[in-house]
């Protein structure tokens, strides 16, 4: 039987800076209940399967994530008008929402699996794209990805890809992938490197 992580969206305010956190959680909001009202229901499951090292085992998981809008509201006020605005595909950021969402459940996950590890910065068109230490040569950090169908499968041939890149990489010392599926609700979270 998998182990049961709960986690508040809420919280992640408090585990990780605001301005890391604030652009991903209206995403979370309207990519994770999908289109089905079956599937609108708290606590939405996702299926998680960790890898805590390249050798070792997959563990599984299940993350049971919830949310209040009102304590959400807190830290952002238009946090129900912008998920709204992404959720009905009323905004610029339509193509991104699977992308944003991913990113904010990485959050989530770095934030249960990873204690301790803060955020120090997102970057631009290397992988890592999450980043904890951006010492020069010594990068650690979390490469993310999202899809919107395909479940396992998909997510199977995704770290695969992004694997490579990473092994291959001399300035990166220590990388995870955080890879989500929409339809079914699966993840993966893989210690690839070292």
């Amino acid at each position: 039987m998998a182990r049961v992580i709960h986690y508040a969206l809420e919280q992640l305010y408090a585990d990780q800076e605001h301005d890391f956190v604030v652009d991903t959680v209206p995403a979370v909001l309207a990519w994770v209940p999908g289109r089905s009202r079956g599937r609108r229901r708290q606590p939405f499951q996702f299926h998680l399967e960790r890898r805590k090292s390249r050798r070792s085992s997959i563990e599984r998981l299940e993350l049971h994530l919830e949310w209040d809008l009102e304590a959400l509201s807190v830290h952002d006020a238009d946090v129900r008008a912008r998920a709204q605005r992404m959720s009905s595909g009323r905004t610029a950021q339509r193509e991104h929402v699977t992308e944003l969402a991913a990113y904010g459940l990485a959050l989530v996950v770095i934030s249960k699996l990873l204690p301790g590890h803060r955020v120090a910065s997102f970057r631009k068109g290397l992988p890592p794209d999450i980043l904890f230490d951006v010492s020069p040569g010594r990068v650690r950090g979390v490469e993310v990805a999202g899809r919107s169908r395909g479940g396992l499968r998909a997510l199977a041939g995704v770290a695969e890809d992004k694997t490579v890149g990473l092994a291959a990489r001399d300035d990166v010392a220590e990388a995870h992938l955080s890879l989500w599926c929409g339809s079914p609700r699966v993840t993966l979270f893989l210690k690839v490197k070292p």
